[in-house]
Order: C-alpha cells, then structure tokens, then sequence
C-alpha cells in the first residue's frame, strides 16, 4: 500500500481555510485514505488523473487536492480553489 505524504506546501495552503473547510478536507482525506485501503473510490470523491502523475480529489464544490503520485507514495501538494489549482499547474510545467 503506497503512504500519504503530506508536503509544506500543502500545509501552507490550508492555514487559511476556515474550520468548516478544515472540517471537510479531514472528511475528503477519509475517503482518500479509504480508497488507498480498499481500492474502491467513493463517488463524492471525484478522484481522477490530471497529467501523468498528478491526480486531484474534491474537499467540497470549490475546493480541490492536488496529489503527485511516484514510486511508494501520494504526495499531498496543494489545496485550494480552481484557480489555486489552475495556477499551480500552469506553474508546474
């Protein structure tokens, strides 16, 4: 089973989160972490690839998780609006 790494940046990134979306992205990592065990993905998850190592899921309707798949592990990259995601990639390149 690959481990979860969660990177500065995306710790960075959720410190202006109010608690609610705190409260809801423990919620969306539940279920992240429940399809890293079982290898089923619950429907509100919305996990799906976005290049050929980066994947997001869904916190909620505007919030996003930015996940780099390598080797042994998730990498947890960033969180925030499409817009934050949008940027990161454009960035990213």
């Amino acid at each position: 089973m690959k481990k979860i790494v969660i990177l500065p940046s995306f710790e960075r990134s959720i410190r202006r989160f109010t608690s609610i979306e705190k409260d809801q992205l423990v919620i969306a990592l539940g279920k992240f972490n429940d399809f890293l065990v079982t290898g089923r993905i619950s429907s509100g998850l919305g996990f799906k690839k976005i290049r050929h190592d980066i994947f997001e899921f869904r916190i909620d309707i505007r919030l996003r998780v930015i996940v780099k798949d390598e080797d042994d592990a998730f990498y947890m990259v960033l969180a925030g609006s499409h817009e934050d995601i949008k940027r990161y990639l454009k960035d990213f390149r």
